[in-house]
């Protein structure tokens, strides 16, 4: 169908109309931009810090925040240096970390911290940030507050601070009674070998402080805390260590020998035990008295207590049911010494108001090895000394040596084509005897053993002994059977090789101990003496109380031999005086030392030979020694027994000095006065000169004043005698430095 005509014409008109709409558009779009407009936000940054100050050496962390930019990344600049400079004015990291310098800056402590915009470096923010001076330390506190710290016992340490508590500090120990400029050892430890020790006690990161069990040279420590902010900020604190309970820790072998006061009869114990934090238990002894047909066994439990300067007592309870030990019921009395955490000296007494008889005695505890209690504990040659009583107040003295086989029999070995040889003095009589290849011995898992030694001596055809092992290296003998009662220590020889022993295995310096008896009375000697290693021995010095005649000084030189033969390998003789007035003969143990018996004519006596040690004993400010002297309280042939066992304080120029606690020192003196109980005395001063041969006099109230003469033989022990003449009694002994 063809379109209307008025359609036609409609469509006409409206072309004109859409051209002319078309045309004011332009116009029409500026009429409707005057009505609104958008203009794009200017960027911006700005700043903020974890705090407005901080210490010397502290961090503080910084933010910075961008906005209408395409970048949020800034670069940090402390006071216009890019990163900053942290020896002047703190540095700062990519990522707003500020460390401030080791010293406030000048000239007002206030630093300027930047953040600078990367996408458009004009944009930047500040802030300022005070640098404080460090916090001092302004002290130490000690939980629980004490005098003393007690061997292994445990105190806290807080550092406080001028600006508070709560910030941190190093912990260092440094071997000193004073503080000085050398912080020591950080938390005490100590590299030796490889392995980590703490010699001087140990301190955690947090200030517990754990004290050693044995205090260190001087009884003191000095204790520095260093802030870790700034380690030119220390405080040092003196500490004071002591002796305690806990010095005394593990499985103890022990020997002492006496006498019964009423009857003035010998007798000698030995045994073993476990001790730790005051007890004692598992406790099996020997005891062995002159007449009495014997020796008999007891099992024992008991107590100790150690105090500060290392003196105390311990208790024996004797076959008793009791799960405790108290005073009331002990059996068994010692006064102690402790030298070291593995030897302790021992000094025998009765009680007030002990039902035991008085007795007086001395020996020594020796920490014990239990990995080698079997029967192969004992392996290879040993060297003894054996001495006590025949019968009555026939002084008897056995020296020698056995090889163990280390499955209970003595045997020939590498060292002797002969299971062993004795050399016998019986009351001034000389004898020498083979030990048969049918000997034997045996040591239990608590090691406690026994030995047989079978000889062709008429004698002393048949020695029983119960043992007690130390170690590998050492046991304790003390005879069994009816015989006699006689007691002393077997050694190993340190020598695996054919009888590599010979003339030439003594040479150099040597000192030599011995004491025993004559008809006049008991006799003690210290001898010097140079060994040339081919025979000759060039004199030296000999310092003597025969009976509570005393001579010093005197030179002694004379001659030597050491047996290279297998069947006598190690066994040697000397002769010192011309014309010869002391003669000995002796079994080696190392070329540093020998078991030793007197054979001048009239004397019975028996010692040891060592070969002293280089390095003297160094006197610090305060350097603590203990004393152990066994003797008589008379010069004649009827003195009767007397023991000295004590602790004395020595400064640097060798005065007898009070340590922390104001003591000089004390002694423990069990004189046989039909007591037996022990006199303890309070020492006043003294002194002690240093030196191969050196003096010591001790003073106590009164006043009186003991001289002694000392041989070194280590940095750390001396031999020590007697040398007041009669009616003082004779002595002889050691002196420890304590450790």
């Amino acid at each position: 169908m063809f379109p209307s005509r008025i359609d036609v014409q409609l469509r006409r008109a409206r072309w004109p109309h859409f051209f002319l709409i078309f045309a004011l558009l332009p116009a029409l779009a500026a009429l409707s931009s005057c009505g609104s407009s958008t203009t794009p936000a200017a960027p911006t940054i700005s700043i903020s810090a974890a705090a407005s100050s901080v210490s010397v050496n502290g961090t503080v962390q910084f933010t910075a925040i961008i906005a209408n930019l395409s970048s949020t990344l800034v670069n940090w600049e402390v006071a216009g240096v890019i990163g900053g400079n942290l020896a002047t004015t703190g540095s700062i990291d990519s990522n707003g970390l500020y460390t401030a310098p080791p010293t406030p800056p000048t000239p007002n402590n206030v630093v300027v911290i930047t953040a600078v915009a990367q996408a458009q470096t004009s944009l930047t923010a500040t802030s300022n940030l005070t640098i404080t001076p460090p916090a001092t330390i302004t002290g130490i506190t000690q939980t629980p507050a004490s005098a003393n710290v007690v061997a292994g016992t445990q105190v806290t340490f807080n550092a406080t601070f001028s600006s508070g508590t709560g910030i941190g500090v190093n912990w260092f120990i440094n071997n000193s009674p004073t503080c000085s400029s050398t912080l020591g050892t950080q938390n005490g430890l100590v590299v030796v070998n490889g392995q980590n020790t703490f010699p001087f006690g140990q301190m955690t990161n947090q200030g517990v402080y754990t004290a050693p069990v044995i205090p260190p040279p001087g009884g003191a420590i000095a204790l520095t805390a260093v802030s870790q902010a700034d380690s030119k900020q220390t405080l040092c604190v003196p500490v004071i260590l002591a002796f305690g309970n806990k010095s005394l820790d593990g499985a103890y072998a022990f020997s002492t020998n006496g006498r019964v006061i009423s009857t003035n009869a010998f007798f000698a114990r030995a045994g073993r035990f476990t001790a730790g934090s005051g007890a004692i238990s598992g406790g099996l002894e020997t005891y062995n008295e002159v007449g009495q047909g014997g020796a008999t066994q007891h099992t024992f439990i008991g107590s100790y207590n150690i105090g500060a300067d290392g003196r105390g007592v311990m208790l024996f309870c004797e076959d008793t049911s009791a799960s405790n030990c108290s005073a009331s019921a002990a059996s068994v009395f010692f006064k102690v010494a402790v030298i070291s955490a593995q030897q302790v000296q021992i000094e025998e007494f009765s009680a007030p108001g002990s039902n035991t008889a008085p007795r007086t005695a001395s020996g020594q505890m020796l920490l014990q090895e239990p990995s080698v209690f079997n029967t192969a504990g004992l392996s290879g040659a040993y060297s003894f000394d054996f001495s006590g009583i025949l019968t009555g107040t026939t002084q008897l003295s056995m020296v020698g040596e056995f090889s163990a086989n280390s499955q209970g029999l003595i045997t020939p070995s590498v060292i002797s084509t002969i299971p062993g040889i004795l050399d016998i003095n019986n009351g001034g009589n000389l004898s020498q005897a083979q030990i048969s290849g049918t000997s034997s011995y045996s040591i239990n898992s608590s090691g406690q053993g026994s030995a047989t030694l079978l000889t062709n001596d008429p004698t002393f055809p048949n020695l029983a002994f119960n043992l007690y092992i130390v170690s590998a290296s050492r046991a304790v003998f003390i005879e069994s059977d009816g015989n006699a009662v006689v007691a002393g220590d077997a050694i190993k020889q340190q020598n695996s090789s054919p009888c590599a022993w010979g003339t030439n295995s003594l040479n150099g310096s040597a000192v030599l101990q011995t004491n025993g008896k004559s008809a006049s009375g008991s006799v003690t000697d210290l001898i010097a003496f140079t060994a040339n290693g081919t025979g000759a021995a060039t004199a030296g010095s000999n310092d003597e109380n025969n009976a509570g005649v005393v001579s010093s000084g005197n030179s002694l030189g004379g001659a030597y031999n050491i047996d290279s033969t297998a069947g006598q390998c190690g066994r040697g003789t000397l002769s010192l005086g011309t014309p010869a007035s002391h003669s000995y003969v002796f079994y080696m143990i190392s070329t540093s030392s020998a078991v030793v018996q007197e054979t001048t004519a009239g004397i019975v006596g028996h010692g040891f030979l060592v070969k002293p040690q280089t390095g003297s004993v160094a006197l610090e400010p305060l350097s603590s020694f203990a004393l152990s002297l066994a003797g008589t309280n008379g010069a004649g042939a009827n003195a009767k027994r007397k023991e000295l066992l004590g602790q004395f304080n020595v400064g640097s120029t060798g005065s007898v000095v009070a340590n922390a606690g104001g003591s000089f020192g004390s002694l423990d003196i069990n004189n046989a006065d039909g007591l037996g109980t022990t006199q303890s005395i309070a020492l006043t001063g003294g002194a002690m000169t240093a030196g191969s041969r050196a003096l010591l006099s001790l003073t106590s109230a009164g006043p009186t004043t003991q001289h002694f003469v000392l041989y070194q033989v280590s940095p750390t022990q001396l031999f020590v005698m007697g040398i007041d003449p009669a009616p003082a009694g004779v002595a002889l002994g050691s002196l420890f430095q304590q450790f």
